[in-house]
């Protein structure tokens, strides 16, 4: 038996019940105990790892409610599914209250059972995987803390240059020591970027603040360059005679000599340190630079463990935020929101002032604001400040760059491309230094953009980036996924409703089909031509049809198919809404070309579909309009090969570009009275039959909704 075999315990006081349930479920793998005496299965589900229990609910002993609640008090974890031949509502009720996963009447169709049993070991598998990661991620907090305990032993044990655990203080200490062995007036720690392409001045002393700032110098380039490239310690006695170096710093130092020795820790180079302008204007000796190379292999030490001290402790603060935002999460329902949860967060490791969340529109190639956090207007110089009220409204074509040449996992490529399109325009009127575009990608393609954003003077570095990305991403899948099972909860519960709801409605359908019928067979030749009662009649099919099509919903599972011809749906869609056409004032267009459109489909849902798109592009058109139906065959955007289209095209009003990414989400909708289901009804029909669709939209102008099959 495979270790990984998932263990089921079925209940039943019938034992050809039992017996059957075994089989069958030892069949499609799974590891299976039946039992008829429910105290003696408790006992084993106490003792044994079990992950999923079938219990009936009328048992002599303990009945399935009971074995219910005893299996919650042992594992919570554990799913239950109940069964009865007797169903009623209170029971049904009470069994989702205490806990129950699913409830199936009796007798048991096994294709039900066995997608009961599989949802139910997926949320089982899914609940044990999020158990063993908090584990994990207990177990990396703990580790990362120990490692920072070890750092700051080390780092006490490097008293002797410094007394700062900060990086700063620390190399502003080591300046000022540095500048005393070597009675300079004059000098500066330069540190290499990450990628070991550059130097900049982290900390200085007798040079302007302007200098200090602006500093960049490319690995090579000047006698710091030199240096660092070389690993090698220098002493120029003439800047203006050396013939490597002449009048290269001048402007810099204003000085003739000069000392720069590597900080290196074996054989990784972590910076220079120069010094200059030795007091009295005398020149540096071999022993000043002995003095400042010893010095400086000793500051190596302290700088690479305050470096890596900083580095644990960003990556300790890093867990710690993904932790609390994983805590938080729960609370929070939009993007604005949570990129105001994701700035207080990140501002711990970073400088962060605002931050724009672009929703990626693949089809129009357009990046739409969803979300814009931060001070309402930052100011970045005298000459100008974001408004990010004006952001929040406006969209950026990417329509005339070859997207195939943007990585977009790219952060410094995508940031500089995305800079360009924001930054100098009137809502970004002056540029800033520190910016960075963070990219959130699903299934290998472009989601969405983080703008985030600083006024402060220092650019982000390798290591904020990094950061930003890791922290940025991961939160976003958290909180994806908590958004899912949201919707997955608010779905099921719908799905209860409407089943109830649906079976209520089924009675005075009923009863009012049946009094028509007994209307019509009494009097036929007052009946007979009328278009009044065949509109009442078609009204109450419709009804019928809707009520039936609301079970379906509820029960995602029902599913048949057979050969229908598209156009003919089509008509019948036109047909049923008629009323709503002629009340409109709307015209409905229908053409196809001359190719087969019989395709095998769930006639029922397609025609759900084409009602849906009927319905909205009707609601879009007040003032009247056409609505056109076109059946063609073309080759889509992205695709090598052609296709069969649909196109439901209405003049109407249009959906907002902001809108338009949002238009298939549950629950989403802009009516007062609306569910926000019809698109997302609409989108899970598409998609359960293999299709795609595309979708364009202009305000004021009308909406096509294109609906693409393959062609067989």
């Amino acid at each position: 038996m495979s270790e990984t075999q998932e263990k089921i315990i079925i209940i039943d006081d019938e034992k050809r019940m039992c017996d059957s349930l075994a089989a069958l479920l030892r069949g499609e793998g799974y590891e299976v105990k039946s039992f008829q005496q429910s105290p003696e299965a408790v006992d084993v589900i106490r003792k044994e790892k079990v992950d999923l229990v079938i219990t009936d609910i009328k048992m002599p002993q303990m009945d399935g409610l009971e074995i219910l609640e005893a299996v919650k008090e042992i594992d919570n974890g554990i799913p239950v599914i109940l069964m009865t031949g007797y169903a009623s509502l209170d029971t049904a009720v009470e069994a989702v209250s205490k806990g129950a996963y699913d409830y199936l009447l009796k007798p048991v169709e096994f294709t039900y059972l066995e997608l009961a049993v599989r949802r139910a070991l997926d949320k089982r598998r899914a609940e044990l995987a999020r158990l063993r990661l908090l584990e994990e991620l207990k177990l990396s907090n703990l580790i990362l803390q120990r490692r920072v305990g070890e750092l700051n032993a080390l780092y006490e044990a490097g008293k002797s240059i410094g007394s700062s655990a900060n990086l700063g203080e620390l190399l502003r200490q080591l300046v000022v020591l540095a500048s005393t062995v070597t009675e300079a007036k004059t000098g500066s720690v330069m540190l290499l970027d990450e990628r070991k392409e550059y130097l900049s001045i982290e900390a200085a002393i007798g040079l302007d603040r302007e200098v200090v700032k602006k500093t960049r110098l490319p690995i090579g380039a000047s006698i710091a360059g030199y240096v660092a490239k070389t690993g090698e310690a220098i002493i120029v006695d003439d800047v203006e005679s050396d013939e490597r170096f002449r009048r290269i710093n001048s402007e810099r130092y204003q000085t003739t000599s000069l000392l720069c020795t590597p900080l290196r820790i074996k054989n990784n180079i972590l910076g220079v340190i120069n010094m200059s302008d030795k007091e009295n204007n005398q020149k540096f000796t071999s022993d000043d630079l002995r003095l400042l190379t010893t010095f400086a292999s000793q500051a190596a030490v302290a700088v690479d463990d305050a470096y890596q001290f900083e580095k644990s402790r960003r990556r300790l603060i890093e867990f710690q935020i993904l932790h609390e935002i994983s805590v938080e999460l729960p609370n929070i329902d939009s993007w604005t929101d949570f990129g105001k949860v994701l700035i207080d967060k990140l501002s711990r490791l970073f400088s962060v002032e605002y931050a724009i969340l672009f929703l990626w529109h693949r089809d129009m190639k357009r990046l739409i604001p969803d979300g814009v956090v931060g001070k309402t207007a930052i100011p970045l110089t005298d000459s100008g400040k974001i408004d990010l009220r004006k952001i929040d409204r406006t969209s950026i074509s990417l329509a005339n760059i070859d997207l195939s040449e943007i990585d977009f996992e790219d952060i410094p490529e995508l940031t500089l491309m995305l800079n360009e399109k924001i930054v100098g325009n009137e809502n970004f009127p002056a540029p800033h230094q520190a910016y960075m575009a963070v990219p959130i990608m699903k299934k290998g393609e472009l989601a969405n953009i983080f703008y985030l954003g600083s006024k402060q003077d220092k650019a982000y570095s390798d290591d904020d980036i990094s950061l930003a990305r890791l922290i940025v991403s991961q939160a976003t899948l958290l909180f994806e996924k908590e958004k899912a099972i949201l919707n997955a909860t608010r779905l099921v519960t719908m799905g209860n409703m409407i089943s109830e709801i649906s079976h209520d409605l089924r009675k005075p359908l009923t009863s009012i089909k049946g009094g028509l019928q007994v209307i019509k067979q009494r009097l036929p030749e007052s009946i007979n031509g009328s278009e009044f009662f065949k509109m009442v009649e078609d009204e109450i099919h419709r009804m019928n049809e809707l009520v039936r099509e609301l079970v379906d919903f509820s029960n995602p599972n029902k599913y048949e198919t057979e050969k229908v011809d598209l156009q003919q749906l089509v008509n019948r869609a036109s047909e049923l809404v008629g009323p709503d056409l002629r009340k409109q004032n709307v015209q409905l267009v229908s053409s196809f070309e001359s190719i087969n459109w019989e395709v095998i489909v769930n006639k029922n849902q397609i025609l759900e579909m084409f009602l849906n798109l009927f319905i909205n592009a009707i609601a879009a058109m007040p003032e009247g309009g056409i609505l056109n139906v076109e059946g063609q065959v073309e080759r889509p955007e992205s695709k090598d090969k052609d296709y069969k289209v649909i196109k439901v095209i209405d003049t109407g009003i249009g959906i907002k570009k902001e809108n338009l990414p949002r238009i298939f989400e549950r629950y989403y909708t802009t009516k007062k009275t609306g569910t926000g289901l019809g698109l997302s009804v609409v989108e899970r029909i598409i998609s359960a039959h293999g299709w795609f669709f595309r979708v364009e939209s202009t305000e004021g102008k009308g909406t096509t909704f294109k609906i693409y099959l393959p062609i067989d």
